[in-house]
């Protein structure tokens, strides 16, 4: 009868842990939020595709149909106390109808190859509620990679329609996080450098970090070597995991002007987080002040 008890016992505490375990994902749970070049060149003839270069130059040749928008630069509202905060909702359904953007359109982004200026533009999208839009894997790198071809200079298009509609969920601000500071089911992730993390480069009044916050790079999700490709999705998924990291949890990302906090926010939605609410003042608003708490 023990014998029996105990081999009951061992089959419900493996099946158990077999319940718990956490396979590592083949694919992205997002994956038609990051385009591969060849994906890109087969939709060239879509009528509805629309291609943004956001490179803040383009020393080459862009990519067939693309219109320029510097995202970094045009995105950041210089009148705003704080550096380089997202600009409002009018100024930026201006900025889309200018190069050209409708509602209904299907948007692919690129940039360098490191998908910091495609990500904030990303966010910035998301945000403003426009909900169809992909960035090229790898940029123009990517492109060239495959020796797909070139255009001499962008396409100017006609006036575009796009109308904003404010996605509140997409935001926090500087009270929310200190709230959230205490709250165990909220991940404040920090995407600056450990340094900055540390204290050790200090960009601001203070250094440091929010009470436990989590620290991971924002590159550290691309791959090191070659094309700055992002690494496959049970990497990523690692990497997150070992962090604590998980999708039961709504997760505020940031860093000094959130452009990589920008990039965070779209690896976890590319990963399948639908809790995600990114902190626009990071720690250029929260370093500056005197009544931010500091770790």
């Amino acid at each position: 009868m023990r014998y029996l008890f105990f081999l009951i016992l061992t089959f419900s505490l493996l099946t158990s842990c077999q319940q718990d375990r956490v396979e590592p994902l083949a694919d992205y749970p997002n994956a038609h939020l990051l385009m591969q070049a060849d994906e890109l060149n087969q939709l060239m003839q879509e009528e509805d595709l629309f291609i943004i270069d956001a490179r803040d130059e383009i020393e080459e040749g862009v990519i067939p149909g693309a219109v320029h928008f510097p995202a970094v630069s045009s995105l950041s509202d210089d009148d705003h106390e704080i550096e380089h905060f997202l600009i409002g909702p009018d100024e930026f359904q201006e900025k889309m109808r200018e190069i050209g953007l409708n509602n209904d359109d299907r948007v692919v982004i690129y940039d360098e190859g490191n998908s910091l200026a495609s990500a904030r533009l990303f966010y910035a999208l998301d945000y403003y509620g426009f909900g169809n839009t992909s960035i090229l894997n790898g940029g123009i790198k990517g492109w060239l990679a495959e020796e797909l071809p070139l255009d001499d200079a962008p396409v100017q298009k006609d006036a575009g329609m796009f109308s904003f509609e404010i996605q509140e969920g997409l935001t926090c601000d500087f009270n929310y996080v200190m709230d959230a500071a205490n709250n165990p089911d909220i991940i404040i992730f920090d995407a600056r450098s450990e340094d900055e993390f540390t204290g050790t480069d200090k960009r601001a009044l203070k250094g440091g970090h929010i009470p436990n916050a989590i620290n991971l790079e924002w590159k550290s999700v691309l791959e090191r070597e070659g094309i700055p490709y992002f690494r496959d999705a049970a990497s990523i998924q690692a990497q997150y995991a070992a962090l604590g990291i998980t999708p039961d949890k709504e997760v505020i990302p940031h860093c000094h002007t959130n452009v990589r906090g920008s990039h965070a926010y779209f690896t976890l939605r590319l990963m399948g987080y639908d809790s995600v609410r990114p902190y626009e003042g990071s720690w250029s608003e929260y370093g500056n002040r005197e009544d931010s708490a500091i770790m």
